[in-house]
């Protein structure tokens, strides 16, 4: 819904390995994919510290951390994982990274130039589901969003761009288990390595 996705073209989409390297890019923002594989990467190496909770078919995960892998606090990345049916860790995921008209912060835009630290420019997020196993997880990004020192002036245009990202990666999540039914899993698994 907001100006900066829709007219702009302000976004990135991406396919990564099951360790975060990247595989395939759509021909988007060259700024964007250049840090979104530490975005996953950063997600992994929390779940393998027990911080965050395994990945689960139908999860989607959020996160803006430029000292985790985001550029700055507008670009939001959604990472989604893909697993192969019966398999208990995602052989891929895709990503896609969209800036947002405002996450907060002292002025419209969230980039004021005269910041002194990150929470002035906006609401800073690291691996927080917006979906888990297929179910929207409203109240708890409300509650995070919540804790921003300014937090969105328009949560709901937020909101609503957030479950695009989460759209477009399940198009994405749809047509690689589409192919993997096609090719097969030890092919796909050779060629995301390729």
């Amino acid at each position: 819904r907001s100006v900066n996705i829709r007219e702009r073209l302000d976004f990135s989409c991406a396919l990564f390995d099951a360790r975060g390297a990247l595989v395939a890019n759509a021909p988007h923002i060259p700024v964007h994919l250049g840090s979104m594989g530490d975005a996953v990467a950063d997600l992994l190496a929390q779940i393998q510290r027990g911080e965050r909770p395994a990945l689960v078919a139908g999860d989607t995960v959020i996160s803006n951390d430029p000292f985790h892998g985001g550029t700055h606090l507008p670009d939001i990345t959604a990472i989604t994982p893909v697993f192969a049916p019966g398999a208990p860790h995602p052989f891929a995921f895709v990503a896609c990274r969209g800036h947002h008209a405002d996450v907060g912060g002292l002025t419209p835009g969230s980039m004021p130039p005269f910041s002194q630290t990150i929470d002035q420019e906006g609401w800073l997020v690291r691996n927080h589901w917006i979906i888990r196993a297929g179910e929207l997880c409203h109240t708890s990004w409300v509650a995070c969003l919540q804790e921003a020192a300014v937090p969105p002036r328009d949560p709901a245009l937020l909101w609503a761009d957030l479950q695009a990202q989460a759209a477009a990666n399940r198009l994405g999540v749809d047509l690689l288990q589409a192919l993997l039914q096609i090719e097969g899993e030890p092919r796909l698994r050779s060629y995301l390595q390729h």
